[in-house]
């Protein structure tokens, strides 16, 4: 790849930046951070790792791989790669380009970040000595967005050859997704991610939705959309070709893939595509997982129902006694009671039995008098369906619990032993939910006896009733409560009452269920001086908890919206009462003791608190102006001093804008953050937001800038990408319809300002920015051609997939109308903007549209035929 004068600086400057340092996670970490265009910085990187004196040790060897792998991810945007696919589809575009297209659409593809994300996820500390991936970089498989059948006109297309070239390409882009995952470890001896991801190998079939649900796989990414894009493209082809759907589904690897096993049986439903001996070979030589676990092989399952009335009696028989055996006793659950895995086992049998006879399969005598016993000893039955415990993906209907204790005929003396004993220490089983649902439903009883309760036993089910008594709707209030909500409110009270005269040892070892209580009720209960008696009394506790938890700075907004303290601070900021010009709500009461047990806080709680409080600055300012200034907008204004207290922009970042004074105030330490490499790029570009809103704010009012002008010109050069890309994204919100302002005062507004702060320095110029800009002349509506005049200087080629990226046709509109290019002057303003953002060289992309967009123009502006720029666009759109 040939490289101009400045990327080869670039690529000299990145050799010797990163030489030596290729097993340092700094470097990797500023790696996967490269964007497309930073094609020197690639290529740099590649050549150190290929050409290494001495080579790169594993985990870091692999790392690398991954990076470059991600590099090479195809570059799809949710709906775009719909619209041009139609448009091929309906133009009768090239069938290998058509076929890119979709296959690029769905494949699987490596998402990478830094391994931060799943230090926060899991709470594992970095080792010192990187030893697996995991330590380096957190790596899956993600996907573009899923097409369905419809949106590439499957039913309706009957071109066996492009249906058979289709199946080949996508079963190719899901075996380099598979092994993909292997090289990264998601799938494995021990571990198969496919087998949870995608909840059935094929569309499912409304009439097998969950009652109130949906497609099992509606929010799938990674391996789904490609294995069900697949499959349906494989029937389709069945129905017009058995032979070539057969040498499609020949080229499954189901030896080597899971994946590719579920596909094959799912297939296999189809007596015409499977004959029975290969079904019963199947079948009878599945593993005892795969044979039992129908959550996570629901394909397995299935075939056997549907097809048993295919298979000889022989292998009805061998199938029928490997299940009157039961399910092995290595896959029963250890959390099974010993007691209870009998009726398990007993429980899975019926399930298979039935659901074989629900697909309408015939037992043999031996198996028929075992349901028919199972019936006589355990009574009411459930009904069993086709897909009767099949994983329904996010809402899950089915499911049956290997325990149903009831806590009803226990004495109260020793109900509150019994419901600890089934509150499990970590993570969550049936006896816990039981037990918890029973604490919820019976929090009036429980409540009484908990202050005689041990202090061990009274912390666990403290806990639980933390967790579990809650209205059932968090969001409602006094006013817009259900009655069902207004009746609990009672106990909720006097739970706030009991958690003040609690046991400190007991409050200290609930503090988790407590602090979920007090986030769940602060609505409800916002004005209620129990339940700020009750605020008061967890604060040091939560404080505590908070202080001695491992923290991480990556994805810092989950980690302080979820702590004890992060979520007291939530439930302080509900329910703080409004304020009117003059008031000062906070200073009666029990607020002045709340504010300062706040501003009190040490350790990372104080950090948390902060984080919650900074996103409701404004409000602060307003009701307790000296307070804030102290906890909140000085430490905002000394952020950047340390990496631990950054994270306050983040917070900055999601909150409305402070009063004006308040902006001035931050001015300087507002534009440092946006320009800061401490922040994220999204932060950084949220920042750049804001400061830009702000300066059309004061525009409107003909007030002087809360933010220099000077300053935020010098924030749009220094910044990236991002930051100028966010910025323009603020002037076209402000472009959006509103009551009080015309169009064409609205982009008066716009285009002052823009010219006042906009760079005007063309190297400047991206291919991220320029995408961005190139739509702000159509959100001008009637001012397109004004707007155009405006951002023409700064346009450069960018890869534009279709009209849709300057927002001059509804992405949905089948007509494509030009409703707002309708007279000459916009044509040629159209002309200019397409002319600056479409590429001449070979391989450029060329929009999808282009064709009818030049008849457009040329139906309204006719003597723009004749134009240089139109001729060149007409021989693009002709390749």
């Amino acid at each position: 790849m040939s490289l101009t004068d400045t990327e080869r600086r670039i690529n000299l400057t990145t050799r010797a930046f990163a030489d030596g340092r290729l097993e340092d996670t700094a470097i990797l970490e500023w790696a996967i951070e490269l964007k497309p265009d930073q094609i020197a910085e690639r290529e740099a990187l590649r050549d150190l790792v290929e050409y290494q004196p001495k080579p790169v040790r594993d985990p870091y060897s692999l790392a690398w791989r991954c990076v470059f792998e991600y590099w090479e991810r195809p570059d799809v945007e949710t709906h775009r790669e719909k619209y041009e696919i139609r448009r091929q589809l309906k133009g009768g575009g090239s069938p290998r380009e058509t076929i890119r297209l979709i296959v690029d659409a769905v494949r699987p593809w490596l998402q990478i970040d830094t391994s931060k994300r799943l230090r926060a996820l899991s709470g594992e500390a970095q080792p010192a000595r990187p030893r697996h991936l995991k330590h380096l970089i957190y790596a899956s498989i993600s996907s573009g967005s899923r097409l369905m059948p419809a949106d590439i006109g499957l039913q309706a297309n009957e071109d066996r050859n492009f249906l058979f070239e289709l199946a080949t390409a996508l079963n190719a882009a899901l075996l380099a997704g598979l092994n993909l995952g292997h090289m990264i470890g998601s799938i494995s001896k021990d571990m198969d991610v496919t087998n949870w991801q995608i909840h059935r190998a094929y569309f499912v079939p409304p009439e097998q939705y969950p009652d109130g649900g949906g497609k099992p796989d509606r929010h799938s990414e990674g391996f789904a959309p490609s294995t069900k894009l697949m499959f349906a493209v494989m029937e389709r082809l069945s129905s017009l070709d058995l032979q070539a759907a057969r040498r499609v589904i020949d080229n499954w690897d189901r030896e080597g893939w899971t994946l590719y096993r579920r596909l094959w049986a799912a297939a296999a439903r189809n007596p015409a595509l499977v004959d029975s001996d290969e079904v019963a070979a199947f079948l009878i030589e599945l593993s005892d997982r795969e044979f039992w676990w129908a959550s996570a092989h629901p394909e397995f399952a299935e075939l056997r129902a549907l097809r048993w009335a295919t298979l000889s009696t022989d292998n009805q028989n061998r199938i029928e006694q490997r299940i009157l055996r039961g399910e092995p006793a290595k896959l029963i659950p250890s959390r099974i009671e010993k007691s209870d895995r009998a009726g398990y086992r007993d429980h899975h049998v019926f399930v298979e039995l039935r659901r074989i006879q629900a697909a309408g399969g015939n037992l043999t005598d031996k198996g028929q008098e075992w349901l028919d016993d199972f019936a006589t000893r355990s009574g009411d039955l459930p009904a069993i369906e086709l897909t009767h415990g099949f994983n329904q993906g996010v809402r899950l209907i089915h499911r049956v619990r290997t325990v149903e204790n009831t806590f009803d005929a226990i004495p109260t003396t020793k109900l509150l032993d019994e419901l600890a004993k089934s509150l499990a220490d970590t993570g969550w089983d049936d006896k816990s939910q039981n037990a918890s649902e029973f604490i919820a439903e019976n929090a009036s009883v429980v409540l009484g006896l908990l202050t005689k309760a041990e202090g061990a036993v009274a912390a666990k089910v403290w806990q639980a009733l933390g967790y579990a008594y809650r209205p059932a709707n968090l969001n409602a209030t006094p006013d817009t409560a259900s009655q069902e909500d207004k009746d609990k409110i009672l106990i909720a009270l006097s739970i706030c009452v009991s958690i003040v005269d609690e046991r400190a040892t007991v409050l200290s070892k609930a503090i988790d269920g407590l602090a979920s209580f007090m986030t769940s009720w602060d609505r409800l209960l916002t004005s209620r001086e129990e339940f700020q008696n009750a605020w008061l009394r967890l604060w040091p506790f939560a404080v505590e908890k908070t202080n001695s938890s491992k923290a991480d700075r990556s994805g810092y907004s989950q980690e302080a919206f979820n702590s004890p303290a992060g979520q007291l601070a939530l439930a302080f900021v509900e329910t703080c009462p409004t304020v009117k010009k003059g008031d000062n709500p906070l200073s009666q009461g029990r607020w002045p003791q709340m504010l300062q047990a706040i501003s009190e806080t040490i350790g990372i709680a104080r950090l948390h608190a902060q984080f919650v409080l900074v996103r409701e600055l404004a409000y602060f300012i307003a009701a307790a102006e000296q307070w804030s200034r102290d906890f909140l907008l000085q430490p905002l204004i000394n952020a950047l001093e340390s990496q631990e207290t950054t994270v306050l922009w983040e917070a900055f970042s999601m909150a409305h804008l402070p009063q004006k004074e308040v902006v001035a105030e931050l001015a300087p330490s507002l534009v440092a953050a946006a320009l800061s490499d401490r922040l994220s790029s999204e932060v950084r570009g949220d920042l750049s937001e804001r400061v830009v809103w702000s300066a059309l704010t004061d525009r409107v009012q003909n007030a002087e800038p809360a933010v220099s002008l000077d300053l935020i010109q010098q924030m749009l050069r220094l910044g990236t990408d991002e930051v100028r890309t966010e910025a323009v994204r603020a002037f076209s919100q402000y472009l959006a319809p509103d009551d009080d302002l015309t169009e064409e005062e609205r982009f008066e507004i716009v285009n002052s300002v823009f010219s006042d702060v906009w760079p005007k320095e063309l190297t400047l110029s991206s291919k991220a920015v320029s995408e961005r800009l190139a739509r702000l002349p159509a959100e001008a509506a009637s001012c397109y051609v004004e707007a155009t005049e405006m951002v023409l200087p700064y346009l450069t080629p960018f890869d534009c997939w279709s009209l849709y990226d300057f927002g001059v046709i509804d992405l949905d509109e089948d007509r494509g109308d030009f409703n707002i290019i309708n007279d000459p002057k916009k044509a040629a303003a159209l002309l200019s903007i397409m002319d600056r953002s479409v590429a001449g060289d070979d391989g450029a992309i060329v929009p999808g549209g282009l064709d009818k967009a030049l008849f457009h123009i040329k139906k309204v502006a006719p003597k723009l035929e004749k134009d240089p720029r139109y001729q060149r666009l007409l021989t693009l759109g002709r390749r």
